[in-house]
């Protein structure tokens, strides 16, 4: 079943004769694991380097797909995967700063910001940390950094407006952030005891004293439901059972979030850490049997034990979630398997990515531009990729309507940063795309492209979202040859070559009624804006704009 087929008015029996639309698993391509090696059927071309950064970064630009053609494969990769610096320098210093939990005496103030109301600190940072985050996105360098941030918030899940307060979702950010390509057990060993995670899935609540027991399960069946190896295995047998999760709860019982030292003796703190915090009194100290082992566990030896009984299906749960967030969202499980299989050794991240994103499998043809953009690839790729400026939330000093709009818009796609619909994350793939969101996005595009967009600021109102449709041309190497540069702009917005009958419609768009040899861009007088404005109106209503 090919996902452009998805986008047209065939019918149903056209599209897969006799078949599951909706198949659990399938095999589109006999291409494996084995290392792509360019060749005269498959190139190591625009198509492929671009496909490679759509798929591992944030809205690449036509300059980066370019770099990366000359750079080749093995230098992209090792430089996809270094570290990337993520400025904090506009929600400093409170992002690194302990939670208040207790409003302070109206007038003494909270660091960071002037406000001394505690309530409207609190929705304040709530409010600036996704449009922070979504800027950050917007100006990242080339790296696969972020999209695994995104990739793991989409799994070890916390929402903002549960968590409450912004200071613990950057800490469990950097959290994700240090382990994204590095240890799998030892960030589901941090997870566990983080701060947001522990408020989030009542870790907090779960505790066991000499007087009272408030065992709480949220957590123990989330870790194993949906953080490491599903309910059930690829043979539809359950991985664990109602018996496994409240042992695992009692087991995990004890923490809590640790006591400030700017707290006070006589009174409540005032300040809560931003590390769980592990007090003996409130665990259950009980013996425990958890899938088939007995003993006094604690939260190490839950994972533990989790990890040595059910091995292969955690590798083949997260695997899965890999190769749908990087290459197809029905998986391939010939190919996930051997995923599995280097990921057990370890449980290291990054080697299976790397070959993963070195495979033939990989930059097979079925699989270039074949998901749907998420919201975030979408707006905030657009954003990144076509250089468009002057973007509303990005002046993180004011707090309004206005200063919510992209915000707003990533909500009404079904993407708010932080804030998953629930615990599982956001379902992605085709839930990403309806007819209502489609339209959504296509006149976000036409309006930037036209200048639409004004809002009232300060009073008046004024443009954001400011594109130049001369100087998106001018990003292109090819500005004399018009046949050229518009094929140039269809790759670049379409992620493939179009057809033949497609290219001479958008060149007829572009021209506007011109001959190829009076193309002159550069000329006042030949109106190059308005002729690129018209090729791009029609390239970002085309069913394959939806796709990379």
């Amino acid at each position: 079943m090919k996902r452009r087929d998805l986008f047209t008015l065939k019918t149903t029996e056209e599209i897969a004769p006799k078949q599951d639309l909706h198949p659990h698993h399938l095999s589109r391509t006999t291409a494996g694991l084995e290392p792509y090696i360019p060749s005269t059927d498959q190139p190591w071309n625009y198509s492929r380097a671009a496909h490679l950064l759509r798929r591992t970064m944030i809205g690449p630009k036509d300059r980066e797909i370019r770099d990366v053609i000359s750079l080749g494969l093995d230098k992209t990769l090792q430089q996809l995967f270094q570290p990337a610096t993520i400025s904090t320098s506009e929600i400093e210093p409170w992002c690194f700063a302990e939670p208040q939990i207790k409003a302070i005496p109206i007038g003494s103030g909270i660091p960071g910001l002037s406000d001394p109301d505690f309530n409207n600190q609190i929705q304040l940072r709530r409010e600036m940390f996704p449009r922070w985050y979504a800027k950050s996105l917007a100006v990242s360098t080339m790296s696969i950094q972020e999209r695994m941030v995104m990739f793991w918030s989409g799994i070890l899940t916390s929402e903002l407006d549960v968590v409450r307060f912004s200071e613990w979702m950057f800490h469990q950010q950097a959290l994700l952030r240090k382990h994204c390509l590095g240890n799998f057990k030892t960030l589901i060993n941090e997870i566990t005891v983080d701060a947001a995670m522990l408020v989030y899935l009542d870790g907090i609540r779960n505790q066991k004293t000499a007087n009272t027991t408030q065992i709480n399960e949220n957590f123990a069946r989330e870790l194993m439901e949906l953080f490491t190896c599903g309910p059930t295995d690829w043979e539809d047998q359950p991985n664990y059972t109602e018996d496994d999760v409240r042992e695992a709860a009692r087991a995990l019982s004890g923490w809590t979030i640790a006591i400030s030292t700017h707290s006070n003796a006589s009174a409540r703190p005032y300040y809560s850490g931003i590390k769980g915090n592990f007090i003996s009194l409130r665990w259950d100290s009980g013996k425990k049997t958890f899938l088939g082992e007995t003993g006094n566990w604690k939260a190490t030896d839950i994972i533990n034990i989790l990890f040595q009984k059910r091995s292969t299906q955690i590798a083949r749960f997260i695997c899965e979630k890999l190769y749908r967030a990087f290459v197809y969202d029905i998986p391939d499980r010939n190919i996930i398997d051997q995923m599995a299989m280097l990921f057990i050794k370890d449980w290291e991240i990054k080697p299976v990515l790397d070959i993963l994103l070195k495979s033939a499998h990989f930059f097979d043809s079925e699989n270039i531009g074949a998901m749907y953009k998420s919201p975030v690839s979408f707006l905030i790729g657009s954003i990144r990729s076509m250089g468009i400026s002057q973007i509303p939330d990005f002046k993180l000093e004011m707090s309004s309507n206005t200063n919510r709009d992209l915000s707003i818009r990533l909500g009404n796609l079904g993407e708010i940063l932080f804030n998953p619909p629930n615990v599982k994350g956001w379902p992605g793939g085709r839930t990403w795309v309806s007819t209502s969101t489609v339209s959504l996005r296509q006149k976000f595009l036409l309006d930037v492209i036209d200048g639409r967009i004004t809002l009232r600021d300060n009073g008046k109102q004024t443009r954001f979202y400011i594109f130049s449709a001369l100087d998106f041309a001018k990003s292109f190497p090819e500005l004399v040859d018009a046949e050229q540069l518009c094929m140039d702009i269809s790759m670049f917005m379409l992620n493939r070559k179009p057809t033949e009958i497609d290219f001479a419609i958008y060149l007829e768009a572009m021209l506007m009624g011109a001959k190829t040899y009076e193309w002159n861009l550069l000329d006042p007088m030949f109106n190059g804006e308005e002729r690129i404005k018209n090729l791009l109106r029609m390239l970002v209503i085309q069913p394959m704009h939806q796709l990379h």
